[in-house]
């Protein structure tokens, strides 16, 4: 996040009125009830375990609460409800990376971060300085490498925008298996990559009173493009 005075006098007011766009287009919850949002992955046949496993898996990320956070949140709800295609390219010790293609095209107008919502092991975030479109998912606590004053020694405060953590996907092996991508960093065979397919903006059902209850609120196209 920026320092000087007048900086955060205008993300702050960017920001509130982020969190009133938020609750007109996409529901008025509860503060504390966050958005959810759902990939649906296809595995090519390059992964070690197709043939037991086969090509299909989901990750459901929980978007941090728009109290925090509110424009990056927005941000990934608006690649989500017009997502093109997209798939983990990046295959690091630290971090799974997506490309992103959707309507959302820019990056982040500022680094949106809140030390409420630190970079711990399963959160995503965007990546990039600026940040986004493009993603990752972090498999290893990054607060240190993606926090404040990580990558800039002459801006101690600055940070990766951060989006939410994954809430499934985790226990069920799915993030690991997408680490199983043969190849190491940036994979420039794209038979190797984990295609995500679609995505789904999943939203508290009724006033949001009820945490564990969430509808679909839209979805992308069931058939994409190839990425």
């Amino acid at each position: 996040m920026e320092t000087d005075k007048e900086s955060l006098a205008l993300t702050s007011q960017l920001q509130d009125a982020t969190r009133t766009l938020i609750k007109l287009r996409y529901g008025d919850f509860q503060a504390t009830t966050p958005y959810r949002i759902k990939l649906d992955l296809e595995f090519q046949s390059t992964i070690p375990d197709f043939d037991s496993k086969g090509k299909d898996g989901t990750v459901v990320i929980e978007l941090a609460p728009i109290s925090l956070i509110p424009y990056s949140v927005y941000n990934f709800l608006e690649i989500a409800r017009t997502w093109k295609n997209g798939a983990f390219h990046r295959n690091a010790g630290h971090v799974l990376q997506a490309i992103a293609r959707s309507n959302v095209k820019q990056s982040m107008p500022f680094q949106e971060y809140s030390k409420e919502y630190p970079h711990k092991k399963y959160t995503v975030g965007y990546a990039g300085r600026p940040s986004g479109p493009e993603f990752y998912i972090s498999i290893q606590n990054n607060s240190g490498a993606h926090g404040p004053g990580s990558q800039q020694q002459h801006n101690p405060y600055e940070a990766d925008c951060i989006i939410g953590r994954v809430i499934q996907g985790v226990e069920d092996g799915t993030v690991d298996r997408i680490h199983t991508m043969p190849g190491k960093e940036f994979l420039s065979d794209k038979n190797k990559w984990v295609l995500i397919r679609r995505m789904h903006i999943l939203v508290p059902k009724g006033d949001g009173s009820d945490h564990d209850e969430y509808v679909e609120f839209s979805s992308s196209p069931a058939v994409l493009p190839d990425v």
